[in-house]
């Protein structure tokens, strides 16, 4: 499965959106308090959402899209 990530993060209410890479349809949408915590804890940054082969922020967002994911695929 392709996600794309539209995120918007300089704005005073940042989000983040996943998107289906072939239908561009929205599979998760994190609203402005849970970005600032993701990003205020370390858990994603700008830099992993600019870098499309992070390991680390594929396997965040599949857990929290409860996608079951071989280790192999990344």
């Amino acid at each position: 499965m392709k996600i794309v990530i539209d995120a918007w993060l300089e704005r005073k209410d940042p989000q983040i959106r996943f998107l289906d890479g072939d239908n561009a349809s929205v599979l998760m949408q994190v609203g402005p308090a849970l970005t600032r915590q993701l990003l205020g804890h370390g858990e994603i940054s700008i830099e992993d959402l600019q870098n499309p082969l992070n390991h680390d922020l594929a396997a965040l967002v599949f857990r929290m899209l409860r996608i079951p994911v071989a280790n192999e695929v990344f």
